[in-house]
């Protein structure tokens, strides 16, 4: 039997290739690889759901999805970014509710914190006996904030489900610069795609997302976008370097103070009263530690042996350990030591509890967020919620945490004709928030601190506060309480928390209306102004 050696398509076709042979062969033309499509933004779940606090009912209009992030020059989506938004119902007629966009910090860290423990209208509850998944669940918070203002908690690109739509993307978001850029973009989309431009503004970020607050405050005003309020929780306040660095040194001592006295570390006097050991502490550091900081490398071995006996009076830590030379106990050293006897480490968020020790909510509670998201929320993705799940990494790439890939010691530039401050590193310690409050003088700034967060200080936040100009000073309110780095953990914060921010809220609406009232003036005063110009320019008067 004769074997077939092709068919009569590939005969033709070799036949072509040995007569082209001889010859050039004229090139087969490509087809133009098609555009790379634009990702499609899902559609927002809206769903509809009621709280019961105290006596009141709260109903109100739950929105989760996401919102892109536009390239501004070819409106190209280059991110996606996930919220989940609280509306309180409103009667017919009602004034606008106070708008807030809430995030938590990191910088690559989720909103569940700020939004399923703190101030959402449901609460994480976990029990602290068990470690499986039956030990959490959700509850009615009765302490959110939905009865004083809309909230919209904002998972940043690269924490959730927010995501750069392409890989070379990714650069842009993870920097500071882009990070404010990409939020303050976020919250205008916000604005415009719900029309939401009338309500009281206001911008509140928890650890690294309080430089995201004051930074996006700048951004939106020089937008021209206003500003009625900032919340600040534990994460410093960004107006700059008002106080040297030696009194900020000295003014964390009571704050080892507090912890020291929780585990009863402190001499026998200084155990009875803790407001009263935290003056004593205070007094001191300001009036003999940061003086002798100020000129330690010109102390006396006497000078300096009396501080070291001061730093291990006040903070707990033998005299032995405390170096001679800096006469400083840095953070990690004081949580480290404190308790070394006992071989435990004080958790640096908190330092009432023992490093180990502090519930991981993410990890806990993973299984009852995601069910709250995709099942209560009606989220429709399957995309894995970065910060409590992992998707896939291709075999052999390890991925990279924001954190890891985060491009620090950036920050924006100051509006034209601010005066440059020289003395100003760059980076965290950048007066975003001062130029906000220049450019807006009606901006209500709140700032929240755990007496037990190794990371802030409510001495030094005071002391800050204190040293502002008296324009900026009186339009800060400091809180100090006696929690950790989430303050609002700690079941006796929630209540004092809750009436402090509620007086804050009553001022920002004051505010947003004393100034729509003084902006309606200035439109009808500019409006009779044009009026009377043109009648001037007729003239001739104005030609220049």
């Amino acid at each position: 039997m004769r074997r077939r050696t092709g068919t009569p398509q590939v005969l033709a076709l070799t036949l072509l290739l040995v007569s082209g042979s001889a010859g050039a062969v004229a090139p087969v033309p490509r087809r133009p690889l098609p555009p790379t499509p634009q990702p499609v933004t899902p559609e927002i779940a809206t769903t509809r759901h009621q709280v019961t606090i105290g006596r009141r009912v709260l109903r109100y209009t739950a929105r989760a999805g996401f919102l892109p992030i536009r390239h501004n020059e070819t409106g190209e989506v280059h991110g996606q970014m996930f919220f989940i938004a609280y509306l309180l119902d409103q009667a017919p007629g009602a004034p606008p509710r106070p708008l807030t966009f809430l995030w938590n910090g990191g910088p690559g860290a989720n909103s569940v914190l700020v939004h399923l423990i703190g101030f959402g209208p449901k609460r994480l509850r976990w029990k602290r006996d068990l470690a499986d998944e039956a030990g959490c669940d959700l509850v009615t918070n009765e302490t959110t904030w939905l009865d004083l203002t809309d909230l919209v908690f904002v998972d940043p690109v690269g924490t959730g489900f927010s995501r750069p739509t392409r890989s070379e993307y990714a650069a842009e978001f993870y920097n500071t610069l882009g990070d404010i850029a990409s939020v303050a973009e976020f919250v205008r989309v916000y604005l415009t795609r719900f029309d939401a431009w009338d309500a009281p503004l206001v911008l509140g970020g928890e650890s690294y997302g309080v430089w995201r607050a004051a930074g996006v405050a700048e951004a939106l005003l020089q937008r021209g976008i206003p500003v009625a309020g900032v919340i600040l929780i534990s994460g410093g306040i960004p107006v700059g370097p008002v106080m040297p660095e030696e009194m900020r040194t000295a003014l964390f001592i009571p704050s080892r103070t507090a912890a020291a006295f929780y585990h009863r570390k402190l001499p026998p006097d200084l155990q009875t009263d803790l407001a009263s050991a935290l003056a004593q502490a205070e007094t001191w550091a300001r009036t003999e530690y940061a003086p002798a900081l100020a000129r330690r490398d010109h102390l006396t071995d006497e000078q300096r042996e009396r501080i070291v006996n001061g730093l291990a009076r006040y903070t707990g830590i033998a005299p032995s350990l405390i170096d001679r030379k800096t006469l400083v106990i840095p953070r990690q050293q004081f949580v480290e030591q404190l308790l070394a006897g006992e071989k435990k480490v004080l958790a640096r968020f908190d330092t009432r509890q023992i490093r180990g020790s502090e519930p991981d909510i993410h990890t806990r509670c993973g299984l009852t967020i995601n069910r709250y998201l995709r099942q209560t929320l009606n989220v429709a993705t399957d995309l894995a919620y970065q910060g409590i799940e992992e998707g896939f990494s291709p075999p052999g790439e390890r991925p990279l945490s924001v954190n890891a890939r985060w491009v620090y010691n950036q920050a924006p530039p100051p509006p034209p004709g601010t005066p440059l401050n020289t003395d100003a590193p760059p980076g965290g310690s950048q007066p975003w928030l001062r130029r906000a409050m220049q450019m807006a003088p009606a901006v209500k700034v709140f700032v929240a601190t755990g007496l037990y967060d190794s990371l802030n200080s409510c001495a030094v936040h005071a002391e800050v506060i204190s040293r502002l100009e008296p324009p900026l000073r009186q339009n800060i309110t400091a809180r100090c309480y006696e929690g950790g780095h989430a303050m609002y953990e700690t079941e006796s914060v929630r209540e004092p928390l809750k009436r402090d921010i509620s007086a804050f809220y009553r001022d920002v609406v004051a505010g947003h209306r004393a100034g729509a009232s003084r902006s309606g003036a200035f439109r009808q005063s500019r409006a009779s102004s044009f009026d009377r110009r043109r009648s001037i320019t007729r003239a001739g008067w104005m030609r220049r």
